[in-house]
């Protein structure tokens, strides 16, 4: 996977150009040396090609976004791509396994071919027992070298009369279960792509189906790349010198999807008529390591997709659950193929034909593929981008840009001693967090009987009414009437639980709110991303935010007694609300409420100076 980098973007390998004298940690170079050695004697017949030396070409940084074994190795060892600072772990080398660091120096007017050769020597030094075949020598075999001095190195190696074999196997092993440290960097990673998910993705993608706004996924995926580099305007408390993308976002409606991770999104405008279905794909990494996450959305699902994303939904929490130590790879697939043949066999045809793999230095690991033939054993510290989907299926519609659908979940997942942890979770998947009905015209619940006769006729307009049964209006005149109509309702819906009317019954029983109903949000940290100093509300938690004195300060829509607005002659518009206090007409009396508030706000008045 390669992808070219926006110019505003960090280096590839996530660390800042300028800044302080790096500096390597030589205790985790030493440990991991240790490692890297104990696993080539352990394992080298089988899986570093009996090689004898291992030979590690590593291209120049480069500002494409690609995974390469030799890079991920200078990483892994010395905590960055280029490996310039040798000379400060001579000792530790010498102390930790053995051996000697001699470092070969090219100077500028030089072609390396002299320091080539001695290394050359010194490979042809190391004679076997039998003193007949030449030693082996590992090499990573699918990496092509990049510049005029790995190719002159490629060649030489070929033609040195060593015997060459590929030791990918051994790299593959060696990276794939992660030290404490690795796994607090995937953990951070994790965190910042759900954040991004949460907390500007959905939103985003909400406000331009709430405003009907033309975007293309190109510009989404701009726009969402930027909020990963900074990762403060998300509300993740990361260095920005430290972060980076996986890969490029990833946006698709419209009737054209690709599972892949390879996929890009195109310049088409997000799609989100009724039966459209919307994916979302983002990778973020922190100090190099990977994670991922990808959620699908639905817009007035019908009954197949809705039924679809259940039965996907079901798969991948199957999938989750068959990561845990002493389990195969392979059960991973199985797991998730059980639940589609038991309660979708059809779909079993579109299903993706592995569950995810492999994460970490590398976007996707070698040898951690989550498919139905791997025989490798699951280890606590291994971490998988669990990556399900169905491909290409049919809503039965007749709108060529909904009759195919595709869907899509994944999740950062680390095998821990005792099972698995998902480290994406803070971004839901739950069917009641990713369908969203803006299909009005469907059958409204049976409304209380303190409800006026006269509000059954009135009129409530949906999307099908605002694109063809009122064309003696404008759009916007019937947005702005269909919003109003629904702000109504919301209004009404509060007054009769302020009135102590329960709203699912009808039976006119008087109901009194606990002082636990009355909490929007548990914390600060589950408040939305601030935008403009300006009135918001957020029907997800029933809350209304005011700016009051420079911040957003929240309060539950229990709380709001009366709602007014005035306009002047200058279009100057005067928002006052009232607020329901101990003591004033028709508040719910709870004592316990009582006791536990320790003050109120009784009125608040606002006033903007663009108008309405």
């Amino acid at each position: 996977m390669a992808e070219k980098r926006s110019a505003n973007g960090p280096p590839a390998n996530g660390n800042s150009a300028g800044g302080n004298a790096y500096t390597i940690d030589l205790n985790t170079f030493s440990q991991r040396l240790q490692a890297l050695y104990t696993h080539w004697r352990q394992h080298k017949d089988e899986m570093w090609g009996s090689a004898d030396a291992l030979a590690i070409a590593t291209p120049p940084p480069s500002e494409d976004l690609r995974y390469l074994k030799s890079s991920a190795l200078n990483i892994w060892l010395l905590g960055q791509k280029k490996a310039t600072l040798l000379e400060v772990v001579k000792r530790s080398a010498k102390e930790s396994v053995g051996v000697d660091v001699v470092m070969h120096v090219k100077g500028k007017i030089d072609d390396g071919s002299v320091q080539m050769d001695a290394v050359f020597r010194a490979i042809h030094s190391q004679v076997k027992p039998d003193g007949g075949s030449a030693p082996i020598v590992g090499h990573i075999a699918r990496e092509a070298p990049e510049g005029k001095l790995l190719e002159m190195w490629d060649d030489k190696v070929k033609n040195s009369g060593l015997q060459l074999s590929d030791m990918t196997n051994g790299l593959s092993d060696l990276f794939s279960v992660k030290d404490k440290n690795e796994i607090t960097c995937v953990k951070k990673a994790a965190y910042l792509t759900a954040c991004a998910m949460k907390n500007f993705v959905v939103p985003k993608v909400e406000k331009v189906i709430d405003e009907e706004k033309k975007v293309t996924h190109s510009s989404l995926m701009d726009d969402t790349e930027k909020a990963i580099l900074d990762p403060v305007k998300i509300g993740v408390k990361l260095k920005a010198e430290n972060v980076d993308i996986c890969y490029p976002p990833i946006f698709q409606s419209g009737g054209n999807f690709d599972l892949r991770p390879s996929a890009s999104s195109n310049d088409e405008y997000l799609y989100y008529d009724s039966a459209s279905v919307i994916i979302c794909a983002i990778g973020s990494r922190y100090n190099s390591y990977c994670s991922n996450i990808a959620r699908t959305y639905l817009i007035d699902a019908n009954t197949a997709q809705s039924r679809a994303y259940e039965v996907l939904l079901k798969a991948h929490e199957a999938a989750i659950l068959a990561l845990k130590p002493g389990n195969m790879v392979s059960a991973v697939y199985q797991a998730v193929l059980a639940v589609v043949e038991r309660d979708a066999p059809e779909l079993v045809a579109n299903l993706t034909k592995s569950a995810g793999t492999g994460i970490g230095l590398e976007f996707r690991e070698s040898g951690l593929s989550l498919n139905a033939k791997n025989d490798r054993v699951l280890k606590a510290g291994m971490i998988f981008n669990v990556s399900i989907g169905f491909q290409n299926l049919q809503t039965g519609t007749s709108n060529p840009k909904s009759q195919i659908f595709s869907l899509l979940l994944a999740d950062t997942v680390i095998v821990t001693d005792n099972g698995r942890d998902v480290a994406t979770s803070v971004s839901s998947k739950a069917v009641k967090d990713v369908a969203y009905s803006f299909n009005e015209d469907e059958e409204e619940e049976e409304q209380p009987k303190v409800k006026s006769e006269s509000n059954v006729k009135d009129t409530l307009f949906t999307k099908a009414t605002l694109r063809s049964d009122n064309g003696e209006l404008s759009k916007e005149e019937l947005r702005k009437q269909h919003q109003a109509e629904l702000a109504r309702q919301k209004n009404e819906e509060t007054a009769r639980r302020l009135a102590g009317v329960g709203s699912g019954t009808g039976d006119g029983r008087t109901t009194v709110r606990s002082a636990s109903e009355l909490i929007a949000y548990n914390s600060v940290n589950e408040l939305p991303p601030p935008r403009d100093m300006m009135i918001q509300v957020d029907q997800k938690n029933e809350a209304i935010l005011l700016p009051i004195y420079g911040s957003m300060v929240p309060f539950h829509v229990a709380t709001v007694k009366t709602v007014s607005s005035q306009q002047d002659t200058n279009r100057n518009c005067y928002i006052r609300i009232i607020f329901n206090v101990p003591g004033t007409p028709f508040t719910p009396h709870d004592t316990k409420l009582l006791e536990k508030s320790g003050g109120y706000l009784l009125e608040g008045g606002f006033i903007s100076l663009q108008g309405p």
